[in-house]
């Protein structure tokens, strides 16, 4: 792609007709595979006041600084800046992103002491980390460096940053899913993120015109997206952290950085630094997180990270609290999940869900597991949390101590938007509303009407009974608004079962007339993701279902309760075409693909081309389809099938 190309296609991506989901699809995020960029302007909110835990702080400033491999050297940029911030409170809260470190250098005890956190961004410094077709080297990669840095903090690294992710398109469903998610060999894993970027923009109502504009109009912040990248690794207007596919702290880094500054204009610009001091602005107005993301020297000096620690402090007081992302982590789990951590000490799902359980755009938190049902609602009025219990687990340890997933399914069927949940398994089915204050059981929350059935079915019970979740395993079970009128109906896909249940006013549910197209399901024989995405192709609003897998794709649009997808556009056998890019590999593990902006995106080890700018070679490391190109089914000059 030439860069003038490129470039209106950047802008493109800015000018994209928003849809926003019905408020019943508000929980549907919970359910998803992974989806590193589902926040945004219309997303529950998640302030600083609710996990900070000191009164009268409203907004943290994170600053963390990328790539080392030589401890002295950024001894000597830092110290200026950990002196600085030692004048504020007597502490100096710096994140070193770290590629590996000799565990007997001696400025390890001396920056752990002052409040430095050394954290892991892998081992060689791969840009892009997957890439070359070779999955087992980028994982082994980040092993590395979590095992290293681990070693040389004694296991107090938290976070992770993937390499380059301000440049290219370096981040990726497939990363989250099966690498960071994961654990390395010797059994260690990570709790948080920091490798998706964030946008201001105009559409926050709430942030004053001269904040996110120029004086001529034009966008403040989106003049930083590197427009010969390609680049898509970015939310909007959400400065909170958020948690990526249930295991995954994200603390979403401000745009611009350091490196977005210098391809944009030179090195050490003084309106790079001006912009940066707006997004601090714009965090603190949203009470949210300004995580800077900068370089030792040579793009931004440390005065000038100096001046921005000094406009932070002289603009919003003690209003703002600077953190390492240890120190946030530890907030986030003590004061805001009441000290249970996303994951278990194994690494795999402690059975917390973080929603917004009251419909109040604030979120909440579920934990459900063998030590601990609790729900925690967060009281604006008070800033405090309000506990109540929750009735079932959301997780339970096998025999092994496997944490298995027990069915949990949230969506919204209260017209005033408030959380229901819907369970069934081996030990216990039911429906639940909440109720402003706690859950309540709903005597006909299993009850199934079929048209022509003598009598009336039940969800999880009897022979062939339809369950969330079986042995540990998902069914395919999903509360969604198909029909954007706020209520949920739901729908049940695997291997065996395909239906699709409309909940009615005086409670149970009626089998609809349809089920997901042919050939397609939310999950395989063995509960994993079976490659459907419920999304707005066609951007009319209601969620229609694209589907894709090693031996087939399809695209099917919804058209209404009475016809559910009927519309085909297409649908192929694999070996026919790649209109529709692998959503979930042959072996069942994510293919790195999201929608966003009105394309479908695919990141993994084996897509991204390099791109010749006379004597510049540029590696873009993604693939896309743009919803116009799905909705003609026609990919690189294959015909719909």
């Amino acid at each position: 792609m030439r860069p003038r190309a490129l470039m209106l296609w950047t802008v493109a991506v800015f000018w994209v007709k928003l849809v926003v989901a019905a408020d019943g699809n508000r929980l549907a995020y919970l359910d998803e595979f992974c989806d590193p960029y589902y926040v945004g302007l219309t997303t529950a909110k998640l302030v600083t006041p609710q996990w900070i835990g000191r009164e009268g702080v409203s907004a943290a400033v994170i600053l963390a600084i990328d790539d080392m491999g030589d401890p002295p050297h950024y001894e000597r940029y830092l110290r200026p800046i950990l002196t600085r911030l030692a004048q504020i409170d007597g502490r100096s809260p710096v994140s070193i992103m770290t590629k590996h470190v000799d565990p007997s250098e001696p400025l390890l005890k001396r920056w752990s002491k002052e409040g430095v956190s050394l954290e892991s961004h892998t081992y060689d410094h791969p840009c892009p980390c997957l890439d070359k077709s070779d999955f087992e080297k980028a994982k082994g990669t980040y092993d590395r460096s979590v095992e290293a840095v681990n070693a040389a903090t004694g296991g107090r690294t938290v976070a992770f940053r993937m390499p380059c992710c301000d440049s290219m398109n370096s981040a990726s469903p497939r990363f989250y899913a099966e690498i960071f998610n994961r654990t390395t060999p010797a059994g260690k894993f990570l709790m948080m993120d920091s490798s998706v970027f964030l946008l201001f923009t105009a559409s926050d109502r709430l942030l004053p015109r001269d904040l996110v504009t120029e004086q001529d109009g034009r966008p403040r912040f989106a003049k930083y997206i590197p427009a010969d990248r390609k680049f898509v690794n970015f939310i909007q207007d959400y400065p909170y952290p958020y948690v990526i596919a249930r295991l995954c702290w994200e603390m979403p880094t401000a745009i611009p950085d350091d490196w977005q500054g210098i391809h944009l204009q030179r090195p050490y610009n003084p309106i790079t630094v001006r912009d940066m001091k707006a997004a601090i602005d714009a965090a603190a107005i949203k009470q949210g997180i300004y995580v800077l993301t900068f370089h030792p020297g040579a793009w931004i000096r440390a005065e000038q990270v100096i001046e921005l620690i000094d406009h932070a402090t002289k603009q919003h007081g003690r209003r703002i609290m600077f953190l390492n992302f240890r120190e946030a982590y530890e907030r986030l789990t003590e004061n805001m999940l009441g000290g249970q951590p996303l994951r278990a000490a194994n690494g795999q799902d402690n059975g917390v869900r973080v929603l917004d359980v009251n419909n109040d755009g604030y979120m909440d938190v579920v934990i459900g597991n063998e030590h601990v049902r609790q729900t925690r609602i967060w009281s604006p009025e008070t800033n405090r949390w309000v506990v109540t219990g929750f009735p079932v687990e959301i997780v339970s340890p096998d025999a092994q101590g496997n944490r298995q997933d027990m069915g949990v399914r949230f969506g919204v069927l209260q017209k005033r938007g408030y959380a229901s949940f819907l369970v069934a398994n081996e030990k216990v089915a039911g429906l639940w509303h909440f109720d402003g204050r706690q859950w309540q059981a709903d005597p006909a929350g299993l009850n199934i009407q079929s048209p022509g059935a003598q009598g009336t079915e039940r969800i999880g019970s009897g022979a062939g009974a339809l369950l969330t979740s079986h042995a540990g395993r998902d069914r395919g079970a999903r509360l969604l608004d198909l029909d954007c009128d706020g209520i949920c109906e739901l729908l049940v896909s695997n291997h065996l079962q395909q239906a699709a249940f409309q909940w009615l006013p005086a409670g149970g549910w009626k089998k609809l007339p349809f089920t997901l197209p042919p050939g397609t399901a939310i999950v395989d024989a063995q509960g994993r993701d079976a490659g459907c995405r419920l999304v707005d192709i066609d951007e009319d609003g209601r969620r229609d279902v694209i589907f894709s897998n090693a031996e087939r794709y399809s695209l099917h649009l919804f058209v209404s309760l009475a016809q559910g997808w009927s519309r085909k556009i297409m649908a192929s056998a694999r070996v026919q075409g790649n209109a529709i890019p692998m959503i979930v590999r042959a072996d069942g593990t994510n293919n790195g693909a999201w929608f966003k902006y009105g394309h479908m995106w695919v990141q993994n080890e084996d897509t991204g081309e390099d791109v010749v700018f006379g004597a510049h070679k540029l590696r873009i490391p993604i693939d896309s389809r743009p919803y116009a190109a799905l909705l003609q089914g026609v990919a690189a000059g294959k015909p719909k099938q």
